[in-house]
């Protein structure tokens, strides 16, 4: 019955805990895949708990461990489309970024990111802007700084040059939640995202323009 799957899926991770990692690895991962393609009642039991059970998983090879990462994107796709607690879940996932390289983070979870900033609810987008920062940091703090100013050039077209106030509204979020968390080497935040900021302080829409001279101010 669904109901003892959903009760199990919320609860997994805790049952990782009482058996270590060998018997989690080889009796909870075959079960723990099946519950990723069950119903959604069941799924956002998984999606809740994912950093928690894949910490333990550190047995598996990287390869198998990616593959969940992959199998984010599924869960875009839910029952019911109104069903938007599932994005809301994907948002929240920025703990498991310690567990891949900046190469995974930025392969599988940059495009989820960019997707759920997006997003038609706002609590949705609130915290995934959260997830652009973390991806950020983490791109940054790997010395990686490449794949981060491809990142920041993605954020302005998709952003920054938004036909609809709501993106440029995302734009000037992020931008003050990259200044408060300082995610990245001020110089680079000077060069390459201030001058598009700056460009949205004479922005038609008001809120907009609230929100560029909040993020200047704290720059």
């Amino acid at each position: 019955q669904w109901k003892v799957r959903r009760t199990l899926a919320f609860s997994i991770h805790e049952l990782a805990v009482i058996l270590g990692d060998q018997l989690t690895a080889a009796d909870l991962v075959p079960i723990f895949n099946g519950f990723l393609k069950d119903l959604d009642e069941v799924r956002i039991g998984v999606l809740k708990h994912l950093y928690d059970f894949l910490k333990f998983l550190q047995l598996l090879h990287a390869d198998k461990r990616r593959e969940y990462l992959y199998q984010l994107q599924e869960f875009m796709v839910t029952d019911n489309s109104r069903n938007w607690r599932f994005r809301y879940e994907l948002a929240q996932l920025i703990l498991i970024i310690e567990l891949y390289s900046h190469y995974d983070v930025y392969d599988y979870l940059r495009q989820i990111a960019l997707t759920l900033c997006s997003d038609k609810v706002s609590e949705v987008r609130w915290i995934s802007y959260k997830l652009v920062v973390e991806i950020l940091q983490k791109l940054y703090a790997c010395g990686a700084d490449e794949l981060g100013l491809n990142f920041i050039n993605e954020l302005s077209v998709r952003f920054c040059h938004c036909p609809k106030w709501v993106g440029r509204q995302a734009f000037a979020f992020i931008c003050q939640a990259i200044v408060e968390e300082d995610c990245m080497p001020m110089e680079q935040f000077s060069q390459h995202l201030l001058p598009s900021l700056l460009s949205l302080s004479a922005d038609p829409v008001a809120n907009v323009r609230v929100l560029v001279a909040k993020a200047l101010r704290q720059s």
